[in-house]
């Protein structure tokens, strides 16, 4: 994969770390700036669901294995 130069920007107008353009953009850029779906919606959401749903099972698991550890179960 070659690499992107700042003035080789693809359509989703990303840039380069360390050219100059990007460091350009730490004091020009708004810090309100963002698109939206990248901070709203299935981007947000889908992501946050999988973690506390993958966090529920261990736990519930673990919950599990304490109770049959236990003689409770």
């Amino acid at each position: 994969m070659a690499p992107l130069h700042a003035k080789d920007k693809s359509s989703d107008d990303k840039v380069a770390v360390g050219t100059e353009e990007y460091y350009k953009g730490f004091v020009t850029r708004s810090l309100d700036e963002e698109p939206a779906d990248r901070v709203s919606g299935d981007a947000l959401l889908g992501p946050t669901f999988k973690f506390v749903g993958g966090a529920a099972a261990i736990l519930g698991a673990l919950f599990l294995g304490f109770l049959v550890s236990n003689g409770i179960l």
